[in-house]
């Protein structure tokens, strides 16, 4: 089931209720392959981020990536009769090149912004220098759709290499013109003459402070990724900017910003980064902060698909049309409607014991016993590991080595040697284990030292975990009572307060994307509807929000808000007031925030229904394989798997683990070789497509959780079998 809770951790963490009618629930493999989840980050202009070009442009890919040397974008015939003119022409001075511009690319921009558009602005392009052509512009339809025009802004930088500018006039339609020639002219030339290689001309002084760019990593997380680029470039972590973080078991695209750095020097180590590439320079003034995203893009493949009591013997065909007809209504429902914001199970941890129950303990202030709950173990797994049993996978090795180091320490057997093996991924657990042996017996009852020695942002998610499991509850409980139902004492954001409640500070939660959590958002209020405006119509279940609980909200006036007091005050869930959130300690006093009840797409998703046959089949491309296939054009439209423990790959990922050890890598991280999707397996097409899988495509807000939007989908997942 990969990523999916079984029912019952969904039940305990509050997830319950269902939106969405399902003539029948199905189930699936998540992640067979971590490229099956794909994650682009949404621009805060609607814009979708996807690597367009690595480095400098000269290269195809790098660390480990393409097998096969760098090849022309133009098609065949048009290299051919390059090779054939005459050795002379090449002497010849020239004027700035302009590249032709594919099909494939004037039929992209034909479908976002029409015809006419694509063909104006291709001509502009192809006269560049054309006075006559420099005071010209195109200009599109205008649309009210903000993900297109972030789409067309997008392309048109993509498609003509920024040598077009594009701006939305009053009427929100796209005018592209060229741009005057003068600095910000020199900054792209500058740029440009980087894709001359080594021997072209120096680069020209960057217009802005701040080196932006897109950062692409599979099977990496983002802050793995961030120390690899920071050790490379020698500057501190923190020097480099982004939005938010993605998880390490997919491929991700996002934006990202270093002060002070020459688009060689980032291009330049692009083949010593493992699983990361980085491309797309472009200089700006200020750099990308935490929260500066509207949401992220899935692309999701769920493989080997079954529905709820499929008859053995089914014909493919048969099941194909079945999970066609089972999904598409479900889809079209969750358009009109949306479902519940629950707060997703990865909120919540992968411990035996979850991180809202550490937060519980925290804010009942039982600090010993939350100390001992963050350095659980399994007594099991921990003989294994100290009898040397460990597993050759290294995420697993870690996890054996934390209960391993957590039993060293909790029985007293070995705190010296506690400290020294706990793997450097588990933060919060090295803090404690640092801060309670620092000084031998006198530092070991310091259990509040050692809370507040573990990192704010560490620290934090224990808290908000709690508030998460508290929310989750309450609106499984309004919508047990009411449903769609608007009803007296509702509450909804007063109208004054124009900031949307899906960005802010990426900080904790979802292991695919890191979900919000905006402290700056205090100034938003709630208010509560009254009799009246909650019968008047003017108000749908969109538009109502229930507070996390804080000092600084309200609750709701009717019977939710007496839901919260009765299952906060229960033993289990810590005898907490909701109405008495401070604490002796700041850190340690939560404010409170409003979430909206219901959530919704940002954009119109998509899904595919496929037989197969090899679960190691890449269903949905990638950055990388778009970019290989638009180098490879004859290898297009060509499906690909890549198997990772096929002869020379998985060779070479044996032999890369001990340098990531040695280059400070994180441990829980496994390296990974990207392989050519040209080399399709003959066998592959043998076997029998008796395989069903669902491709997902979707955009959601920065609070947003994709397994809770899949759950909708697919119904609840099965309890777990022994």
């Amino acid at each position: 089931m990969g990523d999916r809770a079984s029912a019952s951790r969904m039940r305990a963490l509050g997830i319950t209720q269902s939106t969405t009618p399902l003539a029948s629930a199905w189930t699936g493999d998540l992640r067979v392959r971590f490229t099956d989840f794909q994650v682009n980050e949404i621009s805060e202009d609607g814009s979708v981020v996807h690597l367009s070009k690595i480095g400098l442009g000269e290269e195809t890919s790098s660390n480990q990536i393409a097998a096969n040397p760098p090849v022309k974008e133009e098609v065949k015939e048009e290299s051919k009769a390059q090779e054939e003119k005459p050795a002379q022409d090449s002497e010849k001075p020239k004027a700035e090149t302009v590249p032709d511009v594919s099909a494939e690319d004037v039929a992209i921009l034909s479908s976002l912004a029409g015809e006419q558009f694509a063909k104006d602005v291709v001509e502009m392009f192809q006269n560049a220098n054309d006075e006559a052509f420099q005071k010209k512009t195109a200009t599109a339809e205008p649309t009210d759709d903000r993900s297109k025009r972030g789409q067309i802004h997008q392309e048109v930088r993509r498609i003509f290499n920024s040598r077009i500018d594009t701006n939305t006039d009053a009427s929100g339609a796209i005018v592209a013109s060229i741009p005057k020639r003068g600095a910000k002219r020199r900054a792209r030339v500058g740029r440009d003459n980087n894709n001359a290689g080594g021997s072209g001309p120096r680069e020209e002084k960057p217009s802005g402070d701040y080196l932006h760019f897109t950062l692409y990593k599979e099977n990496r997380d983002t802050l793995d990724a961030v120390n690899q680029i920071s050790r490379m470039l020698r500057v501190k972590p923190q020097a480099i900017g982004y939005a938010g973080t993605k998880d390490r078991r997919a491929s991700t695209a996002q934006r990202c910003s270093v002060r002070h750095m020459r688009q060689r020097a980032l291009a330049g180590i692009n083949g010593k980064l493992r699983g990361v590439e980085t491309g797309d320079y472009e200089y700006k003034q200020r750099p990308i902060h935490l929260g500066e995203l509207r949401g992220n893009e899935f692309a999701i493949t769920i493989k080997n698909c079954t529905m709820a009591g499929e008859a053995p013997g089914t014909s493919i065909a048969e099941r194909l049309e079945k999970m066609r007809g089972n999904i598409e209504p479900a889809m079209d429902h969750l358009i009109k409607h949306g479902w519940i914001n629950y707060f997703g199970h990865q909120r919540f941890g992968t411990h035996e014991i979850g991180t809202h129950e550490i937060g519980k303990l925290i804010l009942g202030e039982k600090y010993q016993e939350a100390v001992d709950s963050l350095l659980s173990y399994d007594p099991e797994i921990a003989d294994k590991a100290e009898k040397g049993e460990l597993p050759e996978e290294a995420s697993k090795r870690d996890e054996y080595l934390r209960h391993q180091a957590c039993m060293l320490f909790r029985t007293g057997k070995d705190y010296n040697r506690a400290e020294k093996i706990i793997p450097r991924r588990f933060g919060a657990e090295t803090s404690v284990l640092r801060h309670l042996n620092r000084s031998g017996i006198q530092s070991r009852k310091d259990v509040v030292g050692a809370l507040i020695h573990i990192t704010r942002g560490l620290r934090t998610m224990y808290l908000h975990a709690y508030q998460s499991h508290v929310w989750n509850h309450v609106a499984s409980r309004r919508w047990e009572l009411y449903g769609e139902k608007v009803v007296k004492g509702d509450l909804i954001i007063v109208e004054a307060e124009q900031k949307p409640l899906i960005s802010g500070q990426d900080d904790d939660g979802d292991d695919i994307v890191n979900v919000i959590d905006n402290e700056d958002d205090g100034n938003t209020r709630a208010r509560a509807l009254t009799e009246e405006e909650a019968a008047s119509g003017r108000y749908t279940i969109r538009d109502i929000v229930l507070p996390s609980p804080g000092y600084e909200v309200i609750y709701p006036d009717n019977e939710i808000g007496a839901f919260y007091a009765e299952f906060m005050g229960r033993e289990e869930n810590g005898k907490l007031d909701p109405h008495q959130m401070r604490r002796m300690r700041r850190e340690w006093s939560l404010p409170g925030r409003y979430r909206k009840l219901m959530n919704g797409f940002l954009a119109q998703p998509s899904f595919e229904v496929k037989a197969y046959a090899d679960d190691m089949e890449q269903m949905h491309p990638t950055d990388l394989d778009l970019l290989r296939l638009k180098k490879a054009p004859n290898e297009n439209g060509k499906r690909h798997r890549d198997d990772q423990d096929d002869g020379p790959a998985s060779k070479k990922q044996k032999d890369d683990s001990k340098d990531a050890s040695e280059n400070g890598a994180e441990a829980g991280a496994e390296d990974i070789t990207m392989e050519d999707p040209s080399e399709e397996k003959p066998a592959l097409q043998e076997q029998a497509q008796d395989k069903i899988a669902v491709v997902v495509k979707f955009q959601l807000g920065s609070s947003a959780y994709a397994t809770v939007t899949l759950r909708e989908l697919m119904g609840d997942p099965p309890e777990e079998t022994n």
